[in-house]
């Protein structure tokens, strides 16, 4: 019996992601983008981001079978939302964003459900464009202060 050793044995690749992107996205980002609160929620998708180190950005997307049965119209509502990605402008800022389907827009027919959802992610997208653009504001933490306490300045307690 001969034995085959042959390189076909490969590791096999990942389908969904270009190798490319294998080395540029962190491990676990969108699990760990899933794991928080959508920054932009409409009444038929929901996007999370997160900021990358370097641009250019990514767009995921997560188009449910249960929603849409037939690829044709997953892959339409894809398409769609690759163009209104790349018209925003975000493809060239440093984010990552996943963009989840939640519920199907009630349309009447294709062409239809095509001006909805890029509607609703113009608008989604907007919305993340205007976030990005402003200056992230922290809140100071209040110095020792309880609920209870007295505001910093205020005359004390006369009566002890």
């Amino acid at each position: 019996m001969a034995v085959v050793t042959s390189s076909a044995r490969a590791e096999p690749r990942a389908a969904s992601v270009s190798a490319s992107e294998r080395g540029r996205l962190p491990r676990g980002l969108v699990a760990g983008l899933l794991r928080t609160r959508p920054g932009v929620a409409g009444a038929h998708f929901k996007l999370h981001w997160s900021l990358l180190g370097e641009p250019p950005g990514v767009l995921i997307m997560a188009i449910p079978k249960r929603l849409l049965a037939r690829a044709v119209d997953r892959n339409a509502v894809r398409r769609v939302a690759r163009e209104a990605w790349r018209a925003s402008a975000l493809a060239q800022a440093p984010v990552a964003a996943v963009l989840r389907m939640t519920a199907v827009p009630p349309a009447r027919g294709n062409r239809h459900r095509k001006a909805l959802v890029r509607a609703e992610l113009d608008a989604a997208f907007g919305a993340m464009r205007k976030r990005l653009a402003q200056p992230r504001q922290r809140r100071a933490p209040d110095a020792g202060t309880s609920p209870g306490a007295a505001a910093p300045g205020a005359a004390p307690d006369a009566a002890r």
